[in-house]
This record gives structure tokens, sequence and C-alpha cells, in this order.
């Protein structure tokens, strides 16, 4: 070959490999984001489709979309995430698109802020959309444009099925109460109920419940849910009870139990059945209950005099140890209170004795427990009383009254007394001599004490005022000097804010390492479910220590963000999410599990995390 031909080859391979790298760059560098909705003006409880269309060359790096800032919007549905690829004319294009079912929380104008999302180690944003919301219904509401690309983004071409049909699966959150109607102290029964049509893989509560108004005692549901299957609406559904409480009212009023949100992953349906035979496709959903009303009415007057608010169905037993004892010996009383009601709500059963004990306070202790979904308790008081004269003494009879609900009535239960026969000191003087009772004994005088002479040394002036003193001077620079330290010791620790951080991210690993160790000295296909919830705690809580957030805020979509965010691989990041998605069909699928399945989960739990470990401590 002549050398012009091998400079035209070069200079073909040049211009190729440049080519090559132009449009490498070109594509790496358009990377554009919109969002948009199906309609800007709705009604009052109903739903629109929020979409956010992403257009990158690669989706290596991406974090699906961050919803914190959505606050006049509850997520009823979602995300769905649809993917398109196109070739034209020898250049690629690709987009992802996730979509959410929104449903505001109150009327008026509205707004979805701008979200952003994480991709290839730069934050991008979408713009804000207003969304109209009125009472009653809005049809017709026309499809807002879409929110603008990132600045200096080109916007893309609609990407179709971007916008989801509205709705979701058929999963219900409801709770019920036995009763609308209550007094003041009784119980009210609330149980927090589960129904679907659909699979259910995993489910948590999105925030802590509160129950203003109420004395709230939980009352525990078997760790391996119960499946009910009831017929309601003319439709079969799969009934679970995820959670039951004791309420008992404080206050008299209309009171209201509070929704509670549920966070569901549900196993989605997909048209694809590549998809479903390699891919488990799944759905997070929020479910919440409606709020519940209770009336509850004041206790009725006249109420007995003893009366300290107990409510329920109560009795009282009182007894001593002995019946005979001699003067200074100790009596051991115990006043016992059983029955059905709020325990805790009871102070103490007051005993009146005579000026012939000396009574210490009591010790108390009390138990509770469940039976048939009623609070039931004991409460004891075990009280040491000396007698101080002899003769034949008694302890009065002790009496307790509550409010019977089922009765609508004031009840008084009483013990009777108790005799006990004192006799004189050891060492008393002999013969038989009348017993005289301490409270018939009168002071007529005081007796005269005499004067203590010091054996040894001299007096010691009492003239001298303790202000003059230096032990008075120290008394008042001593809490100077105290709050001076604690100033000190802030401002130190203000100045490392990440120390406390930092220490529990290091330990992090070593707590895992111990987490998984107890979980397989329990391993045992009778506590599977266990087992499987102590696996999955484990890897949570490794996270959200080092990445010191609260675990209950990690979703799948949280650790992929947090994981990507660190520049974890990609193989360790699915790994990560396969080993908690086995822990969570193991807890929630209704399928059985033996020993090996579980061996396997364990191993690779510890792998993950040690993997891990290496790559966020480079």
């Amino acid at each position: 070959m002549s050398g012009a031909g091998r400079r035209r080859i070069g200079l073909a391979l040049a211009a190729l490999l440049l080519g090559t790298a132009t449009a490498t760059t070109v594509s790496a560098q358009e990377v554009r984001v919109r969002a948009m909705v199906d309609r800007t003006r709705i009604a009052q409880g109903d739903e629109l489709v929020l979409s956010i269309e992403i257009a990158a060359a690669s989706f290596e790096q991406v974090s699906p979309p961050d919803l914190s800032r959505l606050e006049d919007f509850d997520i009823v549905g979602g995300p769905n995430v649809s993917s398109r690829f196109q070739w034209i004319n020898g250049r690629t294009s690709s987009t992802r698109t996730y979509s959410y079912v929104l449903r505001p929380r109150t009327t008026g104008s509205l707004r979805i802020p701008a979200l952003g999302m994480l991709i290839q180690g730069r934050t991008y944003h979408t713009d804000a959309i207003d969304i109209g919301v009125v009472p009653g219904s809005a049809r017709g509401g026309a499809p807002a444009p879409p929110a603008g690309p990132a600045p200096g983004a080109a916007s893309p071409e609609p990407s179709p099925g971007a916008v989801a049909a509205a709705g979701g699966p058929d999963v219900l959150v409801r709770a019920e109460v036995e009763t609308r109607t209550a007094w003041v102290g009784q119980q009210v029964t609330v149980r927090f109920v589960l129904d679907t049509q659909t699979e259910i893989l995993n489910l948590a509560l999105k925030d802590q419940p509160t129950f203003p108004g109420f004395w709230a005692e939980e009352i525990k549901v078997p760790d391996n849910l119960d499946a009910r299957r009831v017929q309601r609406g003319g439709r079969t559904w799969i009934e679970y009870t995820l959670m039951k409480k004791a309420l008992f009212p404080t206050a008299s009023g209309t009171l209201t139990i509070p929704g509670v949100n549920y966070q569901i992953q549900v196993r989605r349906r997909s048209a694809d059945p590549i998809e479903s035979f390699f891919f488990t496709p799944t759905e997070t959903i929020t479910r919440r209950t409606d709020p519940v009303t209770v009336t509850v009415q004041p206790l009725p007057s006249p109420r007995p005099p003893d009366f300290t608010g107990a409510v329920g169905r109560f009795n009282l037993s009182v007894s001593a140890d002995r019946k005979d004892a001699r003067v200074n010996d100790a009596v051991g009383v115990k006043l016992k209170l059983t029955g059905e009601g709020n325990l805790n709500a009871i102070n103490a059963v007051p005993l009146t004795l005579p000026a012939d004990f000396k009574q210490y306070a009591p010790k108390v202790t009390s138990t509770t427990s469940i039976q048939d979904d009623r609070l039931r308790g004991e409460k004891v008081w075990d009280y040491v009383l000396i007698p101080l004269a002899p003769g034949a003494l008694a302890i009065p009879p002790v009496s307790f009254s509550f409010f019977d609900p089922v009765a609508r009535a004031y009840r008084t239960v009483a013990s009777p007394p108790i005799p006990i026969l004192v006799a004189r000191a050891e060492g008393g003087a002999a013969g038989p001599l009348p017993a005289v009772a301490q409270s018939d004994v009168r002071a007529l005088r005081q007796d005269i004490h005499y004067i203590k002479q010091a054996r040894g040394g001299a007096l010691r002036d009492r003239s001298r005022f303790f202000y003059r003193s230096p032990w008075f001077i120290a008394l008042l620079i001593l809490p100077i000097a105290v709050d001076a330290g604690i100033v000190v010791a802030v401002r130190r620790r203000d100045l490392h804010p990440d120390l406390a951080r930092m220490r529990r991210g290091r330990r992090a690993y070593g707590a895992t390492r111990r987490r998984l160790r107890e979980a397989r000295r329990r391993m045992s296909p009778s506590v599977a479910r266990a087992f499987y919830a102590s696996v999955a705690s484990a890897l949570t809580e490794y996270l959200a220590a080092k990445y010191d957030t609260a675990a209950a805020g990690l979703t799948h979509d949280r650790i992929e963000e947090l994981l990507a965010g660190r520049g974890v691989p990609e193989d360790q990041r699915a790994a990560f999410h396969r080993c908690l998605e086995s822990c969570d069909f193991a807890r929630f699928a209704p399928s059985s599990t033996g020993v090996g399945e579980m061996q396997r989960t364990l191993q690779a739990a510890e792998d993950v995390v040690h993997k891990l470990e290496r790559t966020l401590s480079a």
C-alpha cells in the first residue's frame, strides 16, 4: 500500500474516533427532565397523575425523584416506572418516566413544587405546577403544559404512556371501634384492618400514630398476620388485622381517633410476560384510615365519697401475714385489687389505721394482661405496720368504689376487719397487767431534759452566723462554676457536630454483624417470620447508622438514592435490594420456608454488608 493510501486510512480512522468521542460527549451531556400532570383542576377527593420524565444517555446513575417537599398532596399510588428507547438515523435516545397518583389534602390553589433528582452526580429540578382544587365535582380540566426542562436543556418529545391511569391496586385500610359511645375511663377497642385483593409484599407505618384525649395500651397481634376471607360490597377481600389498641378516654365530649398512614408494597400486575417471568414487578402505595369519632359521656353524679375515678369491674382483698404479734414486731398487710379496667389510673387504695399502729409507705406492684381484647390487671400494695401498744387491736375495713359501665352504676367493695392480738414486748414487766392502748394515753406535760455537759474540749461559739462562714461563700460560687463548665462543654461539643455521627458510622458494621449472628443462633422454621424481620432490620439499621438517618424512612427508592449517591456499584445495590425483598416475601407471602432457605438468606445478608462496608469505608 502506498504512503498516500495509508495517510487516507489514518485520516479516516482519526475522523471516526473524533466523531465517536464527540457523539459520546454530547450524549452524556444531554440530560433533560420535566414534570407533567393529567389535569390542573380537580375536585377535593379526586386524584391526579403526576409524571416525571427523564431523558438521558444512560440510566446507571439515576436516582428516583425526591418527593419530600410535596406537602399539599398525599401519594396514594406509585411509582409506576416506564422506559422508552429509540434509534433514529444512527442516533439513540432513551427516556424513563416515574408516575405517581396524588390526592389533594385541601381545597384552593395548591402547588406541586420543583422536584429534584440526582442524575450522574448532578442535581436537576423540574418546574413547579399549580393545581386548582374546588369543592364538589371538577370535570374537563385542561391538561397542564409540561413543566419545562432543566435550564439550558432542550425539550424532548412527549413520551407515550407517560401518564398512567388514575387509581391503583385494590388495597384499603380502615379503623374499626367496638362502640361509638363510652364513659370517661371505659375501654374502647380500636382495630386497624387491611383489606386487599392483591398480594402484599411489605407494609410499614409511615408515621407513629397518636391518640389525643385517650390513654392507649397496645393489644398484641400475632407476628404472622392471620388472613381471613370476607365478603364486602359484593366482592371478596382478604382481611388482615394490623394493629389493636385499648383506648381509655380521659375527658368527656367528642374525641377523634386520627387517621393512620401505611406504606404498602404490593405485587404489580404486568402485561409483559417476560418481565413477570424474570422479575417481580412491585409497586409502593400509601393508604390512610379515615378518622373515627367517639362520643364520651361524663360519669354520673352523685359519686361515692371514696371514689377516685376507677372505671371497670374490680375485686378487693386484704390479708395480714399474722394474727398474733408483739409490740414493735412488724406485721405485713397486703391489699390486692384485681379486675377489668385501667389499673394504671388508680393511684392508691386508702388504708386508715388507728394511732396504735405505725405505718410505712407501701411497696406497689402491678401487672397487666389482655384477655379477649380486654385489659385486665392486678395491683398490690404491701404495707408494713408496727403495733405500738399491747391489746386486742384490729385493722379496720378497707373500701373501694368504682363505676361499672355495664351496669351504669357505682359499686363499692369492702374487706372485713382483721383482728390482731398484740402481746407485750420481750423483757417487759412480769405478771398480768391491764393492757392500755396508746390511743387512751394523754400527754399531760413535757418532761424536763437535763443539760448535757461536754466531755473534754472547749465549747464552740454559736454566735457566728452561717452566712459569714467560708462554706456559705463556697456554696454561692459553686453554681457559677458549674454553669461555666456546662457552657465550655457545650461549646466544645458544637465545634465537632459530626463527631457522634462518625462514631455511629464506624460502629455500624460491628453492630450489624452481632445482630446477624444473633439471628443465626435463633434460626428455626417455627419463628421464620421473626428471623426474616431481624435480618431486614439489621440491614436497614446498618444503612441508617452509616447515613445518619432514621431507619423508618428507608424505602427501596430512598436506599437506592443513598447508595447511588456514594458511588456504590450497581451489583452491590441490586444484591442489597434482593436480600430485602427476600426477607419481605418470606414475611408476608403465604408460603413456608425451610432452614436451607433461611441459611441462604442470612449468608447473602452477611456478604452484602461485608462488601458495602469495604465500599463505603474506602
